[in-house]
């Protein structure tokens, strides 16, 4: 499929589409609807929109234009990209405007609807389950575990989290390409579409990673709390000397706010999430060098041999040695 054949099939009208034009209203009996907030919402179960897709680990839908929906919540992150047009979603009771090129990045329970879609307002729409975000899911991604644990919380509903982020990526060449692809291949799959997918995916998810870092260097966003992705990039990226002190003074941050802002929105302290980083690669590179433990431990930043292998074996069960021998067994 091409470009502009994905145009095409984007813009036709499709049946059900035609009848909300009409003013024929969908059937939602369905669904179940629950009380938060004594406001009446409508519930919408991964399950009963998806199928296993043949190991894909998503699902991508158009919304439907023409139409009203109720305030609902759903069990999946949902990734929403304005692919044409423009139009205004109410998430969490305030009101916000997606222009053409706009992403939204949505957690799971996030209360929220979308306005009616006008024909040239083509909105799609990107769901992932809890159950698809598997470890080999998220080696996928260009980002490390850091991030991929930051995409994951999504699901932890015992700690907070952003409802939502919407990504001022209407200007980035590179995504809107990413998508388009990503979208091809989607509705006209090749012989190697799993691979295709799930690589084209993990460049978007990369490049979303880029614009929120891009867009808080430049424009000095007041809302600290999206500090947190660029920070969780520059934890990836320092682990093996990195400093509580010195990332603070790096973001401008308060020290003990910049902890109290990644146990928030991660549960896991900076000092929690850098020891993670460096066990993370030490792994890494039992599985893929020859390198020795002892070598392994100086790369990562340890001073300490006996405090890593204890630190190792909490996390993995096994001491290094045995973890490898494992592996290669």
């Amino acid at each position: 499929m091409t470009p502009n054949e994905l145009d095409k099939k984007l813009r036709t009208i499709t049946h059900s589409e035609e009848n909300y034009r009409k003013g024929i209203k969908p059937d939602t009996s369905a669904f179940p609807w629950i009380k938060i907030n004594d406001i009446d919402v409508m519930s919408f179960s991964y399950a009963q929109v998806s199928s296993e897709n043949n190991g894909i680990p998503f699902l991508v839908r158009k919304h439907s234009r023409f139409r009203d929906y109720p305030l609902h919540i759903h069990d999946w992150i949902e990734i929403t990209y304005m692919y044409s047009g423009s139009c205004d979603q109410i998430i969490e009771g305030k009101k916000y405007h997606m222009k053409k090129g706009q992403l939204i990045l949505m957690a799971p329970g996030t209360v929220h609807t979308i306005l009616p879609l006008k024909e040239d307002d083509i909105l799609v729409m990107i769901s992932l389950g809890q159950k698809h975000l598997t470890n080999n899911f998220f080696n996928r991604l260009s980002s490390s575990s850091i991030v991929s644990d930051f995409f994951i919380n999504a699901f932890n509903t015992s700690s907070s989290r952003e409802p939502f982020f919407l990504f001022p990526c209407e200007d980035d060449r590179r995504l809107k390409v990413f998508i388009e692809e990503f979208l091809c291949e989607w509705y006209d799959p090749s012989l190697a579409t799993l691979d295709m997918q799930n690589d084209m995916f993990s460049l978007i998810v990369s490049e979303l990673v880029n614009i929120m870092n891009d867009h808080m260097t430049s424009s000095r966003v007041k809302n600290k709390n999206s500090y947190v992705i660029p920070l969780l990039r520059y934890i990836e990226e320092n682990y093996r000397d990195i400093s509580l002190n010195e990332t603070a003074d790096v973001f401008g941050l308060n020290a003990n706010y910049l902890s109290n802002l990644l146990k928030k929105h991660t549960g896991s302290s900076f000092n929690e999430l850098v020891a993670k980083e460096k066990l993370s690669a030490a792994k890494r590179l039992l599985d893929n060098s020859d390198m020795s433990v002892t070598e392994i431990v100086n790369y990562v930043g340890y001073q300490n041999v006996t405090f890593f292998y204890r630190k190792f074996k909490d996390r993995y069960g096994l001491l290094p040695g045995e973890y490898r021998q494992n592996q290669s067994a």
